[in-house]
């Protein structure tokens, strides 16, 4: 990567922009290879927090309102994933920049396994890398899940497999596909930062554009859009198509048939419920199938698998309701599949930020659910309020809260016993929170609440 990286800097003016995560470590590693760079900072942020050491190599610092006139001054630029450059950027800007995934990429792309979707590549990256570790592989894992690939360079050995996440907003601007590339899914998301939907469909569809014959892009043949853009690309790589059928599952015995397997493999062990959980085994099964896994292989490590926290997440039960944790659904479509996988949802909270996704099919599952009580909350929250309201429901108890804390009281008296209250908000959080973790443990503080007003006192302790 030195070598890689030095080609790159060589007698250039170089921008880190977005000095978050990512671009601090970005900056430590350019730091340590070549300890006499000077480089720039360019953050929203004007009063950005920085270390003694980054003061003394920042050459420059373009901080506030106005930091994207960095672009101008520099001559590469290491880009962060979640900086909006807007779509009428020069070219001769976009000729600057390069990312830690596209170097990454046009280093490690042999050895990498890059996993992609709107939603499940946390899941499947996650799952993928916990069986390869079980069956004794060395394998490192990147990206998405919260390790900027820059990170952990000194773990990837050339045996290494590397199971890397990558978002949207990370395969924008590389050149470089991986060797094996998963497109799990595409829908309406993020389109408060690509200008349309054809934006982001065509960033998510660059994690197999660069793809040679040897290569192999596995993918749900289900999903229209992506069905849309293999027709619309010319594609050179290998494709393997993935659909939920009885030719690849048999509900009967709980196993699924991967094509390259011998043997089926039994998922009824697994942790992992509801049908979209199942196309992530799938999927995953034939990545690792491509990555010389057996049958058994699979098997073994499926059960050990635990979910990923705020995904479905079983809270148990607290004043007699069971509580589910779903706060990574952002989207409708993740709301919809948990709703389908969850038989006893009495209470629903939903809404955050609203980036203008369409609610029409998801407000008319509400509508014909049982699901008694609903609570919104944002912009998001709003707007699927008054499409409701549009259903003359008069069964359904409909609430509007400004914040999480304001819900408990509406659940504890309106939620019936035995039942079911679902946090799957089916938008973004960015209105009230940093991010979905945090707007998971807000709904767990919430239940903590309730769990201290319902506990029975200690018979020694009056």
């Amino acid at each position: 990567m030195k070598e890689l990286l030095r080609r790159y800097i060589k007698d250039k003016k170089v921008l880190i922009l977005g000095f978050g995560r990512e671009g601090r470590s970005t900056f430590r590693l350019l730091q340590y290879f070549f300890p006499s760079l000077k480089m720039a900072i360019a953050d929203r942020n004007p009063g950005l927090p920085l270390t003694e050491v980054e003061n003394k190599k920042a050459s420059e610092l373009f901080l506030g309102k106005d930091y994207l006139n960095a672009l101008g001054w520099a001559d590469i630029v290491f880009k962060s994933p979640g900086i909006n450059l807007g779509k009428n950027i020069d070219s001769s800007i976009k000729q600057k920049i390069v990312s830690q995934t596209s170097l990454f990429l046009e280093k490690y792309s042999t050895q990498t396994i890059g996993i992609t979707g709107t939603k499940g590549k946390s899941t499947t990256a996650s799952l993928t890398y916990h069986i390869l570790k079980e069956a004794g592989k060395e394998v490192v894992l990147v990206g998405n899940i919260g390790i900027p690939p820059f990170d952990l360079l000194q773990n990837i050995s050339r045996k290494s497999t590397i199971i890397f996440e990558i978002s949207a907003h990370q395969l924008e601007y590389i050149n470089h596909s991986p060797h094996i590339a998963v497109l799990l899914n595409i829908f309406q998301e993020h389109l408060d930062y690509f200008s349309s939907m054809g934006d982001y469909s065509s960033a998510k569809f660059n994690i197999a554009k660069y793809q040679q014959t040897n290569d192999f892009l596995i993918f749900d043949n289900s999903n229209l859009i992506i069905k849309k853009l293999l027709s619309d690309y010319k594609y050179n790589g290998q494709k393997i198509a993935i659909q939920l059928s009885d030719k690849i599952y048999d509900a009967r015995n709980q196993t699924i048939h991967i094509a390259g397997l011998q043997e089926p493999i039994c998922v009824k062990n697994s942790l992992l419920h509801g049908r979209h959980n199942l196309k992530n085994i799938i999927i995953t099964a034939s990545i690792l199938s491509k990555a010389g896994l057996q049958a058994n292989d699979i098997e073994r490590g499926l059960p050990t698998f635990k979910p990923l926290e705020h995904r479905l997440e079983d809270l148990g039960v607290v004043a007699d309701i069971r509580f589910i944790n779903d706060s990574i659904s952002t989207i409708p479509e993740s709301t919809i599949e948990a709703i389908h996988t969850l038989l006893d949802v009495d209470t629903i909270i939903l809404g955050g930020h609203d980036r203008g996704v369409n609610y029409n099919k998801l407000v008319n599952l509400l509508a014909d659910s049982a699901i008694r009580n609903l609570i919104f909350m944002g912009g998001a929250g709003e707007r699927m309020m008054r499409l409701f309201a549009k259903k003359n429901r008069p069964t359904k108890n409909l609430f509007f809260v400004n914040r999480m804390s304001e819900t408990e009281k509406i659940i504890v008296d309106y939620t019936q016993k035995d039942k079911i209250c679902l946090l799957s908000p089916a938008a973004a959080s960015y209105d009230q929170f940093k991010n979905f973790e945090e707007r998971g443990r807000a709904f767990k503080a919430m239940i903590n609440s309730i769990k201290e007003k319902h506990e029975l006192p200690d018979k020694d302790n009056p």
